[in-house]
């Protein structure tokens, strides 16, 4: 038998809602309050109210006079594997961009406002810039989070936007007009270059990475410092992260001629 801790902190509620959610299975799709709270031994009252709170998110569906998954697991499950799919297919072309570029290397997809590197292949020469997989960052103080910004509908960039405008580097964007603006051209040109945005003395690079549908789905970048990266060795950089993005989309099932509006 689980035991299910009883508390009203937000913590012990998240582990009571997880509690009920780890009961459904193949075996057994289906649970009524009755049973949840026997097997979990709480009383009925605390169970109905957290059932009621993950029918209403979405996480669980009402059938009858039980319960059943809902479609925001479904969802979630999807994220996860897109995730494991973008990471699979780019392991290897990263590692070949770093080769041949000599500098560290990240995929990275977007989260709400800020982006979060799923992939990171160090350089054989690496300096500290504190990423590290599963670190997050500002998406408009990053060439991925620029790039994948210049991707989403406007709306959504601009409430990105309007949540505010970290100041990271001594280049960090000020002004959300001029900001609207880079991010345009970053969409018309298919690259961001980022000098001193997140880091003094530190160049970004990126490119956007798509699904089989044609929908950017992460951002391929490298980073370096500028005494490393001069202004003809940043179009290099631009060259080759461009292919490596080109190579993932592949992978990834897109096929460009599909999407070329005729």
């Amino acid at each position: 038998m689980v035991c299910l801790a009883t508390g009203k902190s937000l913590l012990q509620s998240v582990q009571n809602g997880l509690s009920i959610i780890k009961l459904f299975t193949k075996d057994k799709p289906l649970w009524g309050i009755t049973e949840i709270s026997r097997e979990l031994n709480v009383p009925k009252s605390s169970v109905s109210r957290l059932v009621a709170d993950l029918t209403e998110e979405g996480y669980l569906e009402k059938s009858g006079k039980k319960y059943h998954l809902g479609l925001t697991l479904l969802y979630l499950a999807g994220v996860l594997t897109t995730h494991l799919e973008i990471h699979r297919e780019a392991a290897a072309p990263l590692n070949s961009l770093v080769n041949r570029i000599g500098e560290t290397a990240h995929i990275s997809v977007l989260e709400g406002d800020r982006i979060i590197y799923l992939l990171k292949t160090e350089c054989k020469h690496p300096v500290r810039l504190f990423s590290y997989i599963g670190k997050d960052n500002p998406a408009v103080c990053t060439s991925s989070g620029l790039v994948l910004l210049a991707h989403q509908p406007m709306e959504k960039t601009i409430e990105v936007i309007g949540k505010g405008l970290p100041q990271m580097g001594p280049n960090s964007f000020t002004n959300q007009e001029e900001l609207l603006q880079e991010i345009q051209y970053i969409k018309e040109k298919g690259f961001a270059i980022c000098i001193d945005v997140l880091h003094t003395d530190a160049v970004s690079i990126a490119a956007p990475v798509k699904d089989y549908t044609g929908k950017v789905i992460a951002a391929v970048s490298a980073a370096g410092p500028r005494q490393r990266i001069s202004e003809s060795k940043m179009m290099e950089i631009v060259l080759e992260i461009t292919k490596t993005a080109e190579t993932i989309s592949k992978r990834l099932g897109y096929l460009e001629s599909v999407f070329i509006d005729i």
